[in-house]
């Protein structure tokens, strides 16, 4: 019986194990790409396997367990939230950030309401919008009086909500994808936002054209100067070589990091649960907390993001 065990364990250890290294080969194959997303499950998979085979002293599995747990740990350490240390603090007003996936399927209208109004955000970017979300969110115009909507049927609308005056806001194209630029004036100073929405990179086609949207975005990115925030659903996580990638040539920092390993996607799965929905700043602004919220029977959670301006003085 024991020996059994023993077997299956290893067998066990054997999936984790070829689990983990896969994501090293994911500039090879796009769907390699795709087992990168996974780095916290492996990272948990591997500690308890790690416990069960120092039990059995099975010590050169334990060795190799640790080998590839130090490869995900690599990966996931830098989002992991420290135990120690005071929020950051900074002067100046802060600005609430809401990205969120309303779904081009059926979701909960009177919920997503509920939930955007206790986020109580100063900026509120929805992707996904249909026209039927469109119709579900004019409720808020009168909250969010400056507004930009860009709907469309499937999941490539866009828009903005914001409670400060848009100076300009428009639909732009990021390669063959729609996104939303818009200057706001808010209380301490003007600042850009991009809203996207990228491929799903769910086929080879579709991978390709995802990571051609990231290299076309951070061109776009540099060419703005001032407080910069883009935000949305990347369909890439923060163990992809890509969108580690994106951050380095557009110098954005994610605001999870640091902060939180939570997950904005699936709802229905939890366990299976990775990181898609991103807001990312540049250095003019301080990230002060990133939360996500509750789910309102779409398929994605909603990020709220505070932020505030360095060196702006609280009004």
């Amino acid at each position: 019986m024991m020996r059994w065990l023993d077997r299956l364990l290893l067998l066990a250890v054997a999936l984790t194990v070829a689990a983990s290294v896969l994501p090293l080969g994911a500039r090879l194959y796009w769907t390699l790409e795709l087992s990168t997303h996974f780095r916290v499950q492996y990272l948990a998979a591997t500690a308890v396997l790690l416990v069960l085979v120092a039990l059995r002293r099975q010590w050169a599995a334990c060795a190799v367990l640790a080998a590839v747990g130090g490869i995900s740990a690599a990966s996931v350490l830098p989002y992991v939230p420290l135990p120690f240390g005071e929020p950051a603090a900074a002067a100046g007003a802060p600005l609430k950030v809401l990205s969120i996936n309303v779904s081009y399927r059926p979701f909960s209208a009177r919920r997503l309401l509920e939930i955007i109004r206790e986020a109580d955000a100063d900026v509120l970017i929805v992707q996904e919008l249909t026209p039927h979300a469109e119709s579900v969110l004019a409720a808020l115009d009168t909250e969010f009086p400056h507004n930009r909507k860009f709907p469309a049927n499937g999941p490539y609308g866009i828009g903005i909500w914001s409670r400060y005056e848009l100076e300009s806001g428009a639909t732009i194209a990021i390669s063959r994808r729609p996104a939303i630029e818009a200057r706001v004036r808010g209380p301490s100073s003007t600042f850009t936002v991009i809203g996207v929405h990228l491929s799903a990179p769910i086929t080879q086609r579709r991978a390709a054209a995802r990571n051609q949207e990231l290299r076309a975005l951070a061109a776009h990115v540099a060419a703005i100067e001032g407080p910069l925030i883009v935000a949305g659903d990347f369909n890439a996580t923060p163990y992809s070589p890509y969108f580690v990638e994106w951050l380095e040539a557009t110098g954005l920092t994610d605001s999870r990091r640091g902060r939180t390993l939570s997950v904005s996607w699936p709802t229905m799965l939890p366990i299976a649960g990775i990181p898609i929905d991103h807001v990312t700043v540049n250095d003019d602004f301080t990230i002060l907390s990133h939360r996500r919220l509750a789910n309102f029977e779409s398929d994605h959670y909603g990020v709220l993001v505070e932020l505030v301006l360095q060196g702006a003085e609280q009004p």
